[in-house]
């Protein structure tokens, strides 16, 4: 039976042979090294380059035995003669190498140990980008960051906390005193108790806002603190990380908003004030117009009945007077109207609003039967609202299309529903003469017609009366005409 071989063991290359196979055993290390390896000597000659240098040798404009460049003969006299290591670091055909010179002075050479650092460099580039938008990204934000080693009690502070502070980035080697001394005085105490607490309550963190005053030109300025501490297996903390952001702006911003919502609410109340003083002097003065005009137009009937003859002038004057106050009557009974508007509690509920429409009409028709008027609308249209100011809205708005609507046998008052950016909006048109809008900006305020509407009855309170019912429900009103295009009034109720 043959013998099995042993497991091969390691040859000691000193007996493998010849001393010139020992010698070709030792010059394959460096050749089957990945990375290149050159000897340079102290006049620049390149004494050596294994294949792995092939490439940098070329780039250089030298082979073995000849010299190399200028650079690198300034490399190698200044490493012979301190008699140290040095790096050197080169490219080559689009990669980056680390060279480690190894003088060895008494051969007068340097070897030089290469290694490829191309991704370790572009590594290093990558962060140090990312290093440049976060520094940036601080400084547009005005945010900072800092941190406190409490092992060895060292505390650092990005860039942009120093400006904050009114100071040169890294100008002095942070501290915590310093950062208490930059705190306003009135606010140094709770600061230093919102840290020493945090740490004492045994607290993840603590948040704050303060006021720092800038070392630079003194500026009183408002930062926000947040602070997380990170503790070690015996949960003691170790280490504190935090930001500081300056809200300086958004403080000041605030401060506007409370000045201007306090200046809105005092001059609300005012108007409110001026309104009940307006309502009661109107409500006064209706009330007390009323009586002398009942007694006028009392007396005035009773002699206007005595007449009989309608071509007497006396008597015609009387039938003026009268109508006159009935007129005024009227209006002051519009204005009284007008006027409760304002204080009557809204009773939402859900109104059939064709219902309301179909009533209006019937009763304009019953009013006005030599009118041939048709009335156009749609089925099922449904609000919520409350029912009796509603109808009030039907009843100016329709009347008044009523009125203006075209002669003859074509006359046309059409009221729909339909959804205009995801709201029921509803609306109420003629073909009437229409009226020229741009001249009637204040077509919704009390007293104002648009032009053209100067022939026809009313007191220019129905608009108005509707604005401020619509307005009431959280919804707005308006209007869209043109001269001889007929008239088309809009509103919304909102919720």
């Amino acid at each position: 039976m043959a013998d099995i071989p042993d497991k091969q063991q390691p040859v000691d290359f000193m007996e493998a042979g010849s001393i010139e196979e020992q010698v070709r055993f030792l010059a394959l290390f460096p050749e089957e090294n990945p990375y290149p390896v050159l000897r340079v000597d102290e006049y620049g000659v390149l004494l050596y380059a294994n294949r792995s240098a092939a490439r940098l040798s070329e780039q250089w404009g030298c082979a073995a035995g000849e010299m190399s460049p200028d650079f690198i003969l300034r490399e190698v006299q200044t490493a012979l003669e301190e008699n140290k290591k040095r790096e050197l670091e080169t490219r080559c055909n689009g990669r980056d190498f680390s060279f480690t010179m190894v003088p060895i002075v008494d051969r007068g050479y340097v070897n030089f140990y290469g290694r490829d650092v191309t991704d370790r460099k572009q590594t290093e580039f990558a962060l140090r980008h990312k290093e440049t938008l976060f520094k940036r990204a601080q400084e547009i934000a005005h945010l900072g960051s800092w941190e406190l080693n409490l092992v060895n009690n060292t505390l650092t502070w990005s860039d942009e906390v120093y400006r904050i502070f009114g100071l040169r980035p890294q100008q002095f080697t942070a501290d915590y005193e310093t950062f208490l001394e930059i705190v306003h005085p009135d606010d140094r105490q709770s600061v230093n108790e919102a840290y020493t607490r945090s740490l004492q309550e045994g607290e993840d963190g603590y948040e704050i806002e303060h006021r720092i005053v800038r070392r630079d030109n003194g500026e009183i300025r408002y930062v926000h603190e947040k602070c997380e501490h990170f503790r070690n297996r015996k949960r003691e903390v170790v280490r504190s990380i935090g930001m500081v952001h300056d809200i300086t702006g958004h403080k000041t911003k605030e401060e506007r908003i409370r000045r201007l919502n306090a200046e809105l609410e005092e001059r609300a109340l005012e108007l409110a004030d001026a309104n009940s003083e307006l309502e009661a002097f109107n409500y006064t003065v209706a009330h007390d117009l009323r009586k002398p005009l009942t007694v006028i137009s009392g007396y005035a009937q009773m002699l206007a009945d005595q007449c009989r003859d309608d071509r007497d002038e006396f008597c015609r004057f009387l039938s003026e007077i009268v109508a006159g106050t009935r007129d005024m009557s009227d209006l002051i009974e519009a204005l009284l109207d007008f006027s409760r508007l304002a204080h009557v509690e809204i009773d939402r509920k859900s109104v059939d609003l064709s219902r309301l429409v179909r009533v209006v009409a019937a009763e304009l028709e019953l009013a006005d039967p030599e009118r041939m008027i048709e009335v156009r609308f749609d089925d099922g249209m449904r609000v919520d609202a409350d029912e009796d100011l509603l109808r009030v809205v039907v009843m100016n708005l329709v009347g008044n299309a009523w009125k203006y609507a075209g002669g003859g046998e074509g006359a046309v008052v059409e009221v729909g529903m339909t959804r205009i950016d995801d709201i029921d909006t509803f609306h109420v048109r003629d073909n009437g003469p229409g009226f020229d809008f741009a001249a009637a900006e204040d077509l919704f305020e009390p007293f104002k017609r648009a032009k053209g509407a100067g022939e026809k009855e009313g007191f220019g309170i129905g608009l108005a009366t509707v604005d401020r019912i619509v307005r009431r429900h959280g919804g707005r009103v308006w209007a869209e005409s043109e001269p001889g295009k007929g008239a088309a009034f809009f509103f919304t109720l909102g919720g």
